[in-house]
């Protein structure tokens, strides 16, 4: 984590330009702190493999740029006011800024793979920005089908795209980076995938369970804007029909009491921090498969995803 900070540090004094305000905006969440968990996969992959991480530092940047600028367009949709506690960027700098700093984030991340690593880690990072935007359209488009769309077999499809394909690329582009081999490169893929669907998990869990004071930023956003919420899927599959519609409609007309006593409930909190700890355990199953140098670093990242509380 110091190394990552010291490097994202770096890269920001370097990189200003005009109008200040800009990269004020750019920069504001990324100076606010966060978990870094792209970062550190990338990091870590390559360290695996027996790659050096000194060359995938700088990639590391890149990741953590295109992954906060995809944060700062999260926080418009939702309509948030705080993330990694502070203001979200477009409350404090306003809409159109939001979207400029965002894309302003997104060039720098390109033009720093683009220098620093290769045609093939830019394709993967490309690949992963369609998969992360096309599950970002699904879960905001559950709102208009929510009847349909709640299921937990949609919501895994969704959390493949939005949330997994970025921290899947993040070990590809490690492992990659340092020359690691295709069966390398194929359990750090299985790890992730487990790894980001826990991580989902658990945000969901925090984004009804916790508060702002804890993790820095809005929450219950996905009740407020029926997005796809696996205690909230999981609280709807297990009641009737009829206490599914009343739910769902209430949720529809901005009332968020009838989805919260549904999921105390039902027990929905703990089956889906159950299943984040399944999906932990097999992300931890997977690197069985090879003899990593930090395996236990890898084993501890898969573990934190569910003792954090930001």
């Amino acid at each position: 984590m110091n190394l990552i900070n010291r490097e994202i540090d770096r890269h920001l004094l370097a990189n200003s330009g005009e109008p200040p305000i800009l990269y004020e905006a750019a920069y504001h969440l990324i100076r606010a702190g966060g978990k870094r968990l792209r970062s550190l996969l990338i990091l870590l992959s390559c360290e695996a493999v027996g790659g050096k991480i000194e060359e995938v530092l700088p990639i590391t940047v890149a990741a953590e740029l295109i992954q906060t600028a995809s944060l700062i367009r999260d926080d418009m949709m939702d309509c948030d006011d705080y993330r990694r506690g502070v203001e979200t960027v477009h409350k404090k700098y306003g809409n159109n800024l939001a979207l400029l700093a965002a894309d302003l984030l997104i060039a720098q991340g390109v033009w720093m793979v683009g220098q620093y690593g290769t045609t093939e880690l830019l394709r993967h990072v490309g690949a992963a920005g369609v998969d992360m935007c096309e599950g970002e359209a699904l879960d905001v488009l559950t709102e208009k089908k929510a009847d349909e769309d709640l299921s937990l077999e949609r919501y895994i499809d969704t959390v493949k795209r939005k949330t997994v394909a970025f921290i899947d690329a993040s070990t590809k582009i490690g492992s990659m980076t340092g020359k690691g081999t295709e069966a390398q490169q194929e359990v750090l893929g299985q790890y992730a995938e487990s790894l980001g669907i826990a991580f989902q998990i658990r945000d969901d869990v925090m984004d009804i369970t916790s508060s702002r004071e804890v993790t820095g930023k809005s929450v219950r956003s996905d009740l407020r804007w029926i997005r796809s919420n696996y205690p909230l899927i999981v609280a709807l599959e297990s009641c009737s029909r009829e206490r599914r519609t009343e739910c769902l409609d209430a949720l529809s007309k901005g009332s968020i009491d009838c989805a919260l006593d549904l999921i105390r409930e039902t027990g929905a909190i703990e089956a889906a921090m159950k299943t984040a700890e399944d999906y932990v355990q097999s992300a931890k199953v997977a690197l069985q498969r090879e003899r990593f140098p930090n395996q236990s670093l890898l084993e501890e990242l898969a573990d934190s995803v569910l003792q954090r509380d930001y």
